[in-house]
């Protein structure tokens, strides 16, 4: 009797694997696109793109995930949320699926231009896997997605980024010039450096007229002693330098100066004094931009920090080029660093801003009720900024700025006479304008002609299967936000 027993157990122990496995064949292809099988879990890894699509849409739409600490929170308000007149759930659906027939395009496309992959791509594909997986490995495995599909995407993001070289690249077959490429660089990019003179005391509170007053007298006294080097570029470089770090080492002297004592009556006196500096550091650069609510994800070079490695005839220098927003949000761009340029002298205190859109933007928004525009930040003032992207302006020319709670002594320079191929007009400098010129561009252009005509045969039960509500975006972001402080700071 017991062994029926365990005859039995065993017959449905079978019969019960036979049925996941025949599940799990019925559900491993979600769609056919143009004959070709996309796999569940490249599904499921455009699932988690189409999530995140989702949730932007939603707060656009008015919904505030705020307080929702979980998954199971997220997916409360999703699933009492209409997008474009169908459930969050069938939107995502079908958002995923249009990512899959892009998908498919891209390898058509591909094909069609006879393109491969050379060896060095390769590589590239197997060292952003292996950095996706050190973060998002555990969210693969519990979300359904194999290591071979996220590579699968990897590789059509590389085919992408290959599509859009033998369009827009260098040698292109849509022909674009380098002479428009550098055009664009040198008109829309403002090259500077000032001197910052706070108007504070030691407390932190406003200097009286007679304190403004002394500050103003010193500030003439250095635009004389730059006056006096005119006559040499180099030499009023270096003189402008000098003065940088010699009235930052004052104010810092004056902040260490300040001393507590007591007076005739016996109560506590601090001596005032100028605050110490705590503005950006020169390195860093924040440039007049405005945000707007386009969430278009876009997995190009195009859409990505550059970090392009410069070398001068002296040192070795660490530039981050710029960032460019491809939806045509703004550009922001940082100083580079260094010893010395062709030139002879310092630039590590130079500052490289691209010209504020803002203005165009807003006229834009206007017609747009979808776009929303933030205050732009400036370095290192408004005022400041303004005087720098003058026309008028002359370069070399220093000259004293008057804001309301600091003075700048602020000298333009010639952004033209730095834009040589071992100083910021680099291999990265290229490509991130060639982007911003053309990328949206050729977007459409993929739009209207690579992703059109193809239809998806959905396999209804994968479909049913995987539950795209189910998705632990509080696990996605939690590894996403772990990749982003590993990528830049090497944890």
């Amino acid at each position: 009797m017991k062994l029926w027993k365990r005859i039995t157990a065993a017959v449905t122990t079978l019969c019960m694997m036979l049925t996941c496995f025949a599940c799990g064949e019925d559900t491993g292809i979600a769609m056919t696109i143009d004959g070709v099988d996309v796999r569940a879990g490249i599904y499921l890894y455009y699932v988690v793109n189409a999530y995140n699509d989702a949730i932007s849409v939603a707060q656009e739409n008015g919904e505030t995930f705020a307080d929702c600490e979980t998954t199971k929170d997220v997916k409360k308000i999703l699933k009492k949320t209409d997008i474009d007149g169908v459930s969050a759930e069938e939107w995502i659906q079908n958002k995923a699926t249009e990512y899959c027939i892009e998908y498919v395009a891209i390898q058509r496309e591909f094909e069609r231009l006879e393109l491969t992959l050379s060896g060095e791509d390769l590589a590239e594909i197997d060292s952003s896997l292996a950095g996706t997986m050190q973060y998002f490995a555990a969210f693969f495995e519990d979300t359904g997605i194999s290591e071979q599909s996220a590579k699968d995407v990897l590789t059509s993001t590389k085919k992408l980024d290959l599509i859009w070289q033998a369009y827009y690249g260098e040698d292109g077959s849509v022909g674009v010039k380098d002479d428009t490429l550098y055009d664009h660089y040198k008109d829309n990019y403002l090259r500077f450096k000032y001197i910052e003179m706070p108007l504070k005391d030691g407390k932190g509170n406003l200097l009286k007229a007679d304190g403004k007053a002394e500050i103003e007298k010193m500030a003439k006294d250095y635009l004389a002693r730059l006056e006096k080097k005119s006559d040499n570029e180099a030499d009023l470089m270096k003189e402008f330098d000098y003065l940088i770090d010699e009235h930052e080492a004052y104010v810092t002297s004056l902040s260490k100066a300040a001393v507590t004592t007591t007076d005739a009556n016996g109560s506590t006196v601090t001596t005032a004094t100028t605050a110490k500096l705590t503005t950006t550091e020169k390195a860093t650069t924040t440039t007049p931009e405005e945000t707007t609510t386009d969430t278009t994800e876009t997995t190009v070079a195009g859409d990505t920090t550059t970090f392009a490695e410069t070398t001068t005839t002296t040192t070795t220098t660490t530039t981050t080029a710029e960032t460019t927003d491809t939806t045509g949000t703004g550009t922001s761009a940082t100083t580079t660093t260094t010893t010395t340029n062709a030139l002879g002298y310092a630039v590590d205190e130079e500052i490289i801003v691209a010209v504020s859109t803002t203005a165009e933007e807003d006229e834009k928004a206007e017609d747009d009720e979808t776009t929303t525009t933030t205050a732009p930040k400036y370095t290192p003032c408004e005022k400041v900024y303004n005087w720098v992207a003058d026309e008028d302006t002359e370069y070399n020319e220093p000259t004293l700025i008057k804001d309301d709670e600091c003075y700048y002594i602020v000298m333009k320079m010639d952004i033209e006479d730095r834009m040589t191929e071992d100083d910021l007009w680099n291999d990265n400098a290229k490509e991130s304008v060639r982007s911003t010129l053309y990328y949206e561009e050729f977007e459409t252009m993929m739009d209207e002609k690579v992703y059109v005509g193809y239809t998806e045969e959905r396999n209804e039960k994968a479909y049913k299967r995987y539950k795209v509500l189910d998705v632990d975006v509080v696990e996605y972001q939690a590894a996403l936000m772990q990749s982003y402080y590993g990528y830049y700071y090497g944890y």
